[in-house]
């Protein structure tokens, strides 16, 4: 196991309800069970990413083109990714997107859950700038410059 990921294992780890859930399966005898008992928790596999990205562009007055163009990416790119063609966006790209348009923290998590990735962690030094550039209605430049300061790879390549 390579460093990144023992710090993705040791992030769900931490996850208290991942780590509640964790707990309790060895107590559950069927899949059906666990299903019923946790739905809440679990994924929906069937919900696309690209819906409720576009929906968050739109809510914050941003055309996937003009957003693909302020984070360094094609607009192609970003469509395929609103039109469930690009099936696995990096983190950063949608970490970046959520930063450049405002998105709230809540709908930051929400965006990297149903995209299978890991959400904020106030664990992660990095994840704790970006939040607070969230939290503060923050540039994405300006968050680039704080995690540039401190050393950390900046969540856009320009």
């Amino acid at each position: 196991m390579n460093y990144d990921e023992m710090q993705d294992a040791s992030f769900y780890k931490s996850n208290r309800m991942s780590a509640v859930i964790e707990d309790m399966i060895s107590d559950i005898d069927t899949f059906e069970q666990f299903e019923k008992r946790f739905s809440e928790e679990m994924l929906n596999e069937d919900v696309h990413i690209g819906d409720y990205l576009y929906k968050l562009l739109d809510k914050y007055g941003y055309t996937p083109n003009k957003a693909a163009l302020l984070i360094g990416r094609s607009h192609s790119y970003l469509r395929n990714i609103i039109n469930s063609n690009e099936k696995n966006p990096s983190r950063d790209v949608l970490l970046s997107l959520c930063v450049l348009i405002g998105a709230t923290v809540d709908e930051t998590q929400h965006l990297l859950k149903y995209a299978g990735k890991a959400p904020l962690y106030v664990r992660r030094k990095r994840d704790v700038i970006i939040w607070f550039g969230l939290m503060k209605h923050k540039s994405l430049v300006d968050v680039n410059l704080e995690l540039d300061s401190h050393g950390m790879p900046l969540l856009t390549k320009e």
